[in-house]
């Protein structure tokens, strides 16, 4: 049996290879690339390239597209897209060449079976029961095997489904937009926590579920939780609070899967005001968590600053961001809140 478990491509490997490509200036391959290269090279000088020569052909075809794909449009979708399916290319390969060994170990146990009846056929009885049991065993790891490859095939399809159905949703809500390169997520304040608190409701946690799979398409970028109050009350009060909340979705997104070395969250209090604070629906459309998905060009500066739990200044978005003050004290210098089907209900 091929019991090598094949070694996954790291973040830190990754990271060697985007530096080495910097330094050499040309645009580095996707991790996505990197990874189908490393499952590529495995199947073609493992037991792959002997037992199932046809799947390492197929997969050699995917992986010429996709280096292909890198050429032409490097760190496009169409490279990752391609990257995927010579990826799957390669370890089915793996899986194909693990099959056809099981084959030949079974056939060596049904001639040494034979052979062994002819000499010493007083033991027949024995023997048989013997190379039964062999045999279930060998069946019942093939078996294990196929199901295990078949369930891996479900996970990867179903978390891409996910991601997509969770992106939908948040897009038809208008919660997603795109910033410069950076996607983000809004939430309304007054959907996620009670007034004046931060304590997530049941709701919160159905809504920063759908978050949470939507987040699942953004492995290798770093991602960071910006908690916002309207004007009412102290500086320090709202800037606690807007910290308090931020934590709260931290925590609770780290909770359903995503990496606390990926996200971090930051309290931002009545800075940033997406509508004027003169109205009770401009309070509750500043009253808000906004969660900033950063260019994945980035991982690897904003990975040496600060720690899951703290503001640092990696993805951090400052009041002048786009050029121009965002703290205006009305609707007109105000920077413009996209429109929700999520309801803005007052907090204080």
């Amino acid at each position: 049996m091929l019991n090598k478990k094949r070694a996954l491509f790291t973040p830190g490997l990754a990271a060697l290879a985007l530096g080495a490509v910097a330094c050499g200036g040309a645009v580095a391959p996707t991790t996505e690339l990197l990874t189908a290269r490393h499952a590529y090279d495995e199947a073609r000088n493992g037991e792959a390239a002997r037992l199932n020569p046809t799947g390492v052909h197929e997969a050699a075809k995917a992986m010429q597209a996709a280096e292909s794909a890198h050429k032409d449009d490097a760190g496009s979708q169409r490279e990752k897209n391609s990257a995927y399916i010579a990826l799957r290319k390669s370890e089915l390969a793996i899986a194909g060449a693990s099959e056809a060994l099981a084959k030949q170990e079974q056939q060596r146990a049904d001639d040494t079976y034979k052979a062994q009846l002819e000499q010493h056929s007083q033991k027949a009885e024995e023997q048989s029961t013997q190379y039964a049991q062999q045999l279930n065993q060998t069946e019942v790891q093939l078996q294990q095997n196929t199901r295990a490859l078949q369930q891996r095939q479900q996970e990867l399809q179903q978390a891409r489904a996910e991601a997509d159905k969770a992106q939908a949703e948040l897009r038809d809500s208008n919660a997603l937009r795109e910033e410069e390169g950076r996607l983000i997520i809004s939430l309304s304040g007054g959907v996620l926590f009670d007034s004046g608190g931060a304590t997530l409701s049941k709701a919160a946690e159905q809504r920063l579920d759908t978050v949470a799979h939507a987040l699942g398409a953004y492995k290798d970028r770093p991602i960071l939780i910006e908690g916002y109050t309207d004007s009412q009350g102290s500086d320090t009060k709202n800037q606690e609070l807007s910290q308090r909340r931020a934590d709260a979705v931290r925590s609770y997104l780290e909770q359903r899967g995503v990496e606390a070395g990926q996200i971090r969250s930051v309290g931002k209090g009545e800075s940033n005001p997406v509508a004027s604070n003169d109205t009770a629906e401009g309070r509750a459309s500043n009253r808000r968590v906004e969660i900033v998905i950063d260019r994945a060009s980035q991982q690897s500066s904003s990975a040496s600053g600060g720690n899951s739990g703290t503001a640092g200044p990696a993805s951090t978005r400052t009041d002048t961001d786009q050029g121009t003050s965002r703290t205006a004290p009305g609707a007109s210098t105000a920077r413009s809140a996209p429109s929700s089907s999520l309801s803005r209900t007052a907090e204080e």
